[in-house]
């Protein structure tokens, strides 16, 4: 059986950071994963373009308390040296969204790579793991092939379910819940919905900027304001992966401002469309919407209002029609009938109960000797960098410190 002080499995952001983290402070790791390459996710993070930080306020969801400790006052600066620290310069856009100089993704591999030449990491690629037990002195690591490595402390950093075509998986889980620790179900998170046919009929590929609002069961939920696009089963954009988290299929509804930005409320639009009405009077009741919405979806709206649409003119539609017409360009309404899988989310929410992690080193509180970092955790982000940010800084944090409490208590 091989030993090693240290065995890190999984090698994507976190993994990797705490293997260049705990290579500095003298330990020896040995950096396992189970696919042929380091770093898969993150190269595939933001198109390819790696967005990395955010200099914006953090939003985190699920145990989001213990992601605010982890970050703390000081992470944009932490993280900043680290980066500094591996040869990688960060550009910032107008709204504080972080890329590396380059805007590639593979230049963050790269980086990360030839540190961890430099400090020796002991680096396996298609080395999975298939079980992992607590021993007296340690722990047990089985691979596929069964080889056997025992390891004084581990870091798990397996990441989580989403995106299994870049190595998302759920490996760690039995693993974990045959320890004792407390799991919150996974489900995706940042992606698409599914929407009733109609509201999205012939208006795949059209992109929009609106404020939309989730409700569940009638109350509002949660709000985003950016780019929707429709797709041919629903929609799409950040502003929707936004609100993904939080929709519950046949529960929700997604209402769209199409105005938000151009009318302050439904009484100046009627005003408006009236105005119109009477100018167009011998024209379809859609083409009061142009110079305000693309054709097809004016055509939508109208539908959705209700609005004559077999050969009636401008002229026939009363003050009643118009204002309808005003709420639902104010208010455009779609059932939630899905909520795209793993296949398509960026990340995942649920994972280990954050009650459970000592926030100072990411070491189980329940078996000493375990760390815990990244998407494993019940710490899920919004766009816009925050679950590399997470991901970076809880393997930072697990790789400086592997003194450990070697307490045990129950949560």
């Amino acid at each position: 059986m091989e030993r090693t002080e240290l065995l890190i499995i999984g090698a994507g952001a976190a993994g990797m950071a705490a293997a260049i983290s705990s290579a500095r402070t003298g330990m020896h790791p040995i950096l396992v994963e189970k696919l042929q390459s380091t770093g898969k996710k993150v190269s595939a993070t933001g198109n390819g373009r790696c967005n990395l930080m955010n200099l914006g306020t953090p939003v985190y969801y699920g145990d989001n308390s213990f992601a605010k400790l982890i970050l703390g006052d000081t992470a944009v600066q932490e993280l900043t040296d680290f980066w500094q620290s591996i040869g990688l310069k960060i550009r910032y856009d107008a709204g504080g969204l972080g890329y590396p100089c380059t805007y590639l993704a593979s230049t963050v591999n790269d980086c990360l790579r030839r540190e961890m030449k430099r400090l020796g990491v002991e680096i396996r690629t298609g080395f999975p793991i298939c079980s992992l037990t607590s021993e007296m002195d340690g722990f047990h690591a089985v691979t596929k092939d069964l080889l056997s490595l025992h390891a004084k402390r581990v870091i798990l950093a397996t990441g989580g379910a989403a995106q299994p075509k870049l190595g998302g998986n759920l490996d760690a889980w039995p693993w974990l819940e045959a320890l004792g620790h407390r799991m919150i179900p996974p489900f995706p998170s940042l992606t698409s919905l599914r929407t009733d046919s109609l509201s999205v009929s012939g208006l795949a590929g059209l992109r929009v900027k609106c404020r939309i609002a989730l409700l569940t069961d009638g109350k509002p939920v949660h709000y985003e304001t950016g780019e929707l696009l429709f797709t041919e089963h629903g929609i799409s954009g950040i502003c929707v992966m936004q609100c993904s988290r939080f929709a519950l299929p046949g529960r929700s509804e997604v209402q769209i401002d199409l105005m938000h930005d151009l009318f302050e409320d439904t009484e100046s639009l009627s005003s408006e469309l009236l105005l119109r009405r009477d100018r167009l009077n011998d024209d379809e009741p859609q083409e009061m919407l142009e110079g305000l919405c693309a054709p097809k979806l004016a055509y939508a709206v109208c539908k959705q209002a209700r609005l004559p649409l077999r050969g009636e003119k401008c002229r026939d539609l009363t003050e009643a029609q118009i204002h309808a017409l005003a709420a639902t360009l104010h208010s455009y309404r779609m059932q939630v009938t899905g909520v795209d899988g793993f296949d398509r989310a960026q990340v995942m929410a649920g994972g280990v109960s954050c009650a459970q992690i000592n926030p100072e080193n990411m070491e189980s509180l329940i078996v000493p000797g375990l760390h815990i970092v990244g998407e494993l955790l019940n710490v899920d982000g919004a766009c816009g960098g925050y679950n590399l940010m997470f991901a970076f800084l809880s393997g930072i944090r697990a790789g400086n410190n592997q003194k450990g409490t070697g307490l045990k208590t129950t949560v």
